[in-house]
């Protein structure tokens, strides 16, 4: 076995013993749902009086990070998991470092220990208050400074919502100039802690002449789901579609997930959680869940 296949396989095995911590997540002490979606932990993290988004537990499910609107910006916020129950949600210290901007779309790397987000924070070379994809890494105490990611990755215009699977490979939304319309989803294969090669457009089962955003996919790239906006079928500002990966290895045609889980509303960030039971999106400014199960009930019969 090479060096990068071992180093692969590592993260692998790292990320199914981190799945294997979180069999006894307790999801904030929520009344579990089943087929049909349900608002997530209302008055804690979906709130009458404030816009919400993001749903992500950390992948041992002892930490549940979203993002919420603070004086018109975007906040990440995390609620955690002590003795005494889970502690009530507070923007974390990394959010608050530039307060006139924005953060959100979190993401965990394969072994829990790095966190991806977007922030339109001051970048020098880029665009006053544009998104570009940051990560930060744990430090002991905490999170330590953020960093951004390479040019190989960050555009001059806005990098959207960045998804991690089990390799350590990065999807996530921009236009490198080869988008089939306003914006499309990419890949960009894992090179080494926080360098990804160029990034792959996923092509036209995914992308299409209107807009995409919000990608995520699952850990072992067997399905993804996304969010397109202004399709002849769109309910709203925006749907929620998902995809399943063939046995060529290619993605099939993106499938309408219904007016069970899209509405009139913007239906969007897209997560399942790390123990695959729940399926997590937001829609309008409310995080909602629903078991996992539903996308089996989009996959195409053979």
């Amino acid at each position: 076995m090479g060096v990068k296949s071992s180093i692969i396989a590592a993260s692998s095995i790292a990320f199914i013993s981190l799945i294997a911590q979180a069999s006894d997540h307790d999801y904030l002490g929520q009344e579990t749902p089943g087929l049909i979606p349900q608002k997530f932990a209302h008055g804690i993290v979906s709130t009458d009086d404030a816009f919400e988004l993001n749903a992500v537990f950390s992948n041992d499910g002892n930490e549940f990070y979203f993002t919420r609107q603070i004086n018109k910006k975007f906040k990440i916020f995390v609620s955690k998991r002590t003795t005494d129950g889970w502690t009530k949600p507070e923007m974390v210290a990394f959010s608050k470092t530039y307060p006139e901007n924005r953060d959100a779309d979190m993401m965990f790397s394969p072994d829990g220990n790095r966190l991806y987000f977007i922030s339109g924070r001051p970048l020098e070379g880029y665009p006053e208050n544009e998104y570009n994809l940051w990560y930060v890494d744990r430090d002991g105490k905490g999170w330590g400074e953020p960093q951004p990611l390479s040019n190989v990755i960050n555009t001059q215009g806005p990098d959207y919502y960045p998804t991690i699977v089990g390799d350590g490979s990065l999807y996530y939304t921009s236009d490198h100039g080869d988008s089939i319309g306003s914006r499309d989803s990419y890949r960009a294969q894992y090179v080494s802690p926080g360098v990804f090669k160029k990034p792959v457009n996923l092509g036209p089962n995914v992308n299409s002449t209107f807009s995409e955003g919000d990608i995520f996919v699952a850990p072992d790239e067997s399905y993804l789901i996304h969010v397109s906006n202004g399709r002849p079928d769109d309910m709203g500002r925006g749907d929620l579609y998902i995809s399943f990966k063939q046995s060529d290895g290619s993605w099939g045609k993106d499938i309408h997930m219904g007016d069970t889980i899209n509405s009139d509303k913007i239906d969007f960030c897209p997560m399942v959680t790390p123990d695959g039971k729940y399926f997590f999106y937001s829609q309008g400014g409310d995080v909602f869940w629903v078991d996992a199960k539903i996308l089996d009930t989009f996959r195409p019969q053979s």
